[in-house]
């Protein structure tokens, strides 16, 4: 290879820009910090642009003979650092394409700048989008781009598809001199004043039918995406994501109409910032017209309200993107944009489906999927790829409706689909659907990679800039997320008030622990969503101030905040939105202790989710429904909901709900003094959680495994679990569950016979629930620390707690509450001294077991033995009393209630002191 002779001093490409004489790197301006290596290997890449340079060469240039060196360790590792600093990819390469076993091409354009000489491009390699055979070509005029409708297969018209692949192949160093151009000029003004040259944006909005026919209702979703696609070839124009205009349409309740008022103008613009709308109808003419369909259009300034041009176009079905290509182009022309070339109508035909059938099928998919009805769009696009499998966007669309319903792994298997599908696709399009591929994989690196490059080259897309900000949230690089935001906060109005904005911050600042943050931007996003009249926004917004409000102490702010999210969703018929504001109502009401309000929320919720066949929900509704039904004393209905909700978690592939259902499943089965199921449960939950890295879970894993050590007797491996737990709930600032789990180290102090401890202990999670005004978990404290001073002998005292426990119990129905305080109030009654009030002890508690024993709270019947044991040793029937407790001690071991035994055994040497003595003697 000849070295570049009059070699460039300074060239660029994308957003970077190489100064040899100052060897550096700068990005839109800004030095980016590259070692000498990497910057060597990158300057030798430009000056053989689109030429593969040897492994070879890059040895002989960089590494010469004399030189002792792991050569392929070092320049994997400058080439690790070249593509880092570039944001790039191997995987799916921007800048950088490495040839398997041979060496490596620049794939951008470079533009080039020599003193005193005009600037040139460079034409670049995409090696994604070559294909081999003999190049074909493209008709000069649309005519020979291929239509859409019917049963006509559209290859018919070229002979091949692959004759169009090839055409915009060899179109693609075109479009990505004009992109880079284009972006050259305006990627130094993000995080300026100056935003003149950023693109126009358009909101196609559907089109009314005139026809009549409901079959034919799916054109509307078909002619408004085709005709979005037509807009932007050439990247010109920015579109407005049709899930935001389907969000805005039921917002702002606006059904489809030939023409916008200028009210209704300015509500468009506030909601979406687009510049202008495209609006109208069509009508098929039935079969005497041999086909024809008339698509009325108008476009409107959403500035001005003024209408800036209204046309009609008129065709055959069979030739409906010849309509649509004729309608595109006079909306060119009136947007002040050029025609689209035959290469990007070339493009624009591979982007669709080739058979009539299926494009019915995918439309129809895609507008359920905008309204929530995610079971018919799963049906349709599963329709949609039986009919055309080979096309990439069906199998992208199902796998969003797969992920929707909850069914992981068969979103994967379609998102791989369209990944191995998207050659096809232009090189945004592929990219967006690797990103997603990427996503459900869980490969938040990689997908960070393709948005950040998306966002790079379209800085004024709002949405691929979300999408960079939620991959760096999701692979825990929250600060990098703040990043990114702060640079969507900066862009120009009405692009940077966007509440998404703000609901995306929330996000990084929550997982980041600065609550603080979170909380000052979801009140943006409440103060812009109600500007902008995006209701449904708002709703999001509310509900996560309700989850904030409920886990930093004010749960007075949170009710609010739940009820005017679900009558946002009620009144936008958002069912799913609904559904998720009644779990949010059932959460409230059980921590309040209010179970069965709590109980009817989540099945209010269940319906819903059956309904709309969300079985993730589903199952996370089971697994909340059977914790409630847990508390309310009904063991096998909750076993049986958690055993349906762990089935559906495999069903669907969701490992993390997996171990929820299975804590779930350990704490049935403790209930039940199923000791070595309640703790295999614990430990495939904890497993899980470890392999998962959730951390909260693992440490409600932990505490369950604890709970059962402790009443096999082994105390201190109660006690390391419990540590580790707290630490865990400490490291997530769940201070809730801290509290919660330093109620079980009270118990073991109880078991020690450190009292004292034990009421410090459980007094501090008293007042941490009380502050918190969590009822639920307050009466668990109280409950332990009136144990704690019967212990210490303060009667009265301990009455005064156990008293509130009780009223608690009976208000909320909490079953296992009831029985256990019971428990204690009987212990108190003997300790009265009063042979009356011992004898009326012994009997409520022989009632007490007889209760527990129907409910089958195993653990609850014996420790009301033990009780009963130690008051008849405590009084004057001892010989009853021992013989009673030697019979306990026998079955506490033979069922593996070791702690039980144990107890009762030392009850036989002496009265234990929670039987308070000195006032039963």
């Amino acid at each position: 290879m000849q070295a570049t002779e009059n070699r460039v001093q300074t060239r660029g490409f994308g957003v970077f820009e190489v100064d040899e004489r100052a060897a550096e790197l700068r990005k839109r301006g800004i030095r980016i910090k590259l070692q000498e290596q990497p910057f060597q290997i990158l300057c030798l890449l430009l000056d053989h642009s689109g030429e593969v340079v040897t492994r070879e060469e890059l040895r002989h240039k960089l590494w010469p003979a004399h030189t002792f060196v792991d050569f392929d360790r070092s320049l994997n590792k400058a080439m690790t650092k070249l593509r880092s600093a570039l944001g790039d990819s191997a995987e799916s390469p921007r800048y950088v394409e490495t040839i398997p076993r041979h060496g490596y091409r620049f794939l951008a354009p470079v533009h080039h700048k020599r003193e005193g000489t005009e600037t040139a491009v460079s034409a670049p390699v995409y090696p994604a989008e070559t294909h081999s055979g003999a190049q074909a070509k493209v008709g000069e005029d649309r005519s020979s781009v291929p239509t859409f409708f019917g049963s006509l297969n559209l290859r018919s018209r070229l002979g091949r598809r692959r004759l169009l692949v090839l055409a915009a192949t060899f179109a693609l160093a075109i479009l990505a001199a004009v992109i880079y151009l284009r972006i050259r000029a305006s990627a130094g003004l993000i995080g300026t004043s100056n935003f003149a040259n950023l693109r126009q944006s358009v909101a196609v909005l559907g089109f009314k039918n005139l026809s009549g026919d409901a079959q034919e209702a799916w054109l509307s979703t078909a002619l408004s995406d085709w005709l979005v696609t037509e807009l932007t070839a050439g990247d010109h124009v920015r579109a407005i994501p049709a899930e935001s205009v389907a969000r805005m349409k039921m917002e702002l309740a606006l059904p489809d109409v030939d023409s916008m008022s200028r009210d209704s103008l300015t509500r468009i613009r506030k909601n979406l910032g687009t510049d202008f709308v495209v609006v109208g109808s069509y009508a098929t003419l039935g079969p005497k017209s041999e086909g024809q369909v008339r698509l009325d259009l108008r476009l409107q300034d959403t500035r001005s309200g003024e209408t800036i041009g209204a046309f009609s176009e008129a065709g055959r079905e069979a030739h409906l993107l010849d309509l649509v290509s004729r309608a595109g182009e006079e909306l060119r022309k009136k947007l002040g944009v050029r025609a689209v070339t035959r290469e990007e109508a070339a493009e624009v035909a591979i982007a669709l489906p080739s058979k009539g059938e299926a494009a019915k099928f995918y439309s129809e998919g895609l507008a359920n999927l905008r309204v929530f009805d995610t079971l018919a769009a799963r049906d349709r696009l599963q329709k949609a790829s039986e009919v055309e499998p080979d096309f990439a966007l069906s199998h992208a669309a199902l796998a969003n409706a797969w992920e929707q319903l909850g069914y992981d792994e068969r979103a994967k298997l379609e998102a791989r689909k369209a990944f191995e599908l998207s050659s096809n696709l232009s090189r945004a399009e592929r990219l967006l659907v690797e990103g997603r591929y990427r996503e459900t994989m869980l490969d938040w690196e990689k997908a960070i990679e393709i948005h950040r490059a998306l966002f790079d080259f379209f800085p004024d897309n709002l949405d691929y800039g979300l999408a960079l900000a939620n991959s760096e949230v999701k692979a825990n690089r929250w600060k990098d997320a703040l990043a990114t935001i702060a640079a969507l906060h900066s862009l120009p109005p009405p692009l940077g008030e966007d509440p998404r904005i703000d609901l995306a911050e929330n996000d990084a600042a929550r997982s980041l622990g600065d609550m603080k943050r979170a909380e000052a931007a979801l009140a943006h996003a409440v103060e812009k969503a109600q500007a902008a009249g995006a209701s449904l926004l708002l709703a999001k917004a509310r509900r996560e101030q309700a989850w904030l409000f409920e886990n930093s102490g004010k749960p007075e702010m949170a009710e609010g905040a739940i009820r005017e999210a679900k009558q946002l969703y009620i009144a936008a018929n958002d069912r799913l939105g609904v559904a998720g504001t009644n779990t949010l109502e059932a959460i409230e009401l059980e921590r309040h202790g209010n179970y069965l309000e709590a109980k009817k929320r989540y099945e209010e919720a269940m319906k819903i989710y059956r309904e709309t066949g969300s079985k993730l929900s589903l199952s996370n509704e089971c697994d909340n429904l059977g914790g409630v039904l847990l508390y309310l004393g009904d063991l096998t209905g909750a076993r049986k909901r958690y055993e349906e909700a762990l089935a559906t978690y495999g069903e669907i592939g969701d490992q993390n709900g997996a171990a929820l259902a299975k804590i779930g499943l350990g704490d049935v089965s403790l209930a039940l003094g199923r000791h070595n199921e309640a703790k295999q449960m614990y430990v495939e939950a904890l497993e899980i959680c470890r392999r998962l890295g959730s951390r909260g879970r693992e440490g409600e894993a932990l505490a369950g495994a604890g709970k059962v050590l402790r009443l096999e007797g082994n105390s201190a491996g109660a006690e390391r679990n419990d540590a580790e737990a707290i630490a865990i709930f400490q490291e997530v600032g769940n201070n809730s569950e801290v509290a919660h789990v330093r109620l079980q180290l009270t118990q073991l102090l109880l078991d020690e016979g450190k009292s004292a401890e034990a009421v410090a202990s459980a007094r501090q999670s008293t007042e941490i629930f009380e502050a918190e005004k969590a009822g639920r978990y307050a009466a668990d404290a109280k409950l332990s620390l009136s144990e704690a001073l019967l212990a210490q002998g303060r009667i009265a005292e301990a009455r005064k707690y156990v008293e509130q426990v009780m009223a608690a119990a009976s208000e909320s129905h909490n079953r296992e509450l009831e029985l256990n305080s019971a428990i204690i109030a009987a212990r108190l009654q003997a300790a009265s001294g009063n042979l009356a009030d011992v004898g009326e002890s012994i009997r409520r508690l022989e009632r007490l077991i007889g209760e527990a024993s129907a409910a089958g709270f195993a653990g609850i019947v014996y420790e009301a033995r033990l009780a009963k044991g130690e008051i008849q040793m405590a009084s004057a029937d001892r010989a009853t009393g021992r013989t009673y407790l030697e019979t306990l001690a026998k079955d506490a071991h033979a069922e593996g209630f070791h702690l039980i035994a144990s107890q009762a055994s030392t009850a036989l040497q002496g009265v234990r002191i929670s039987a308070a003595p000195h006032a039963l003697n």
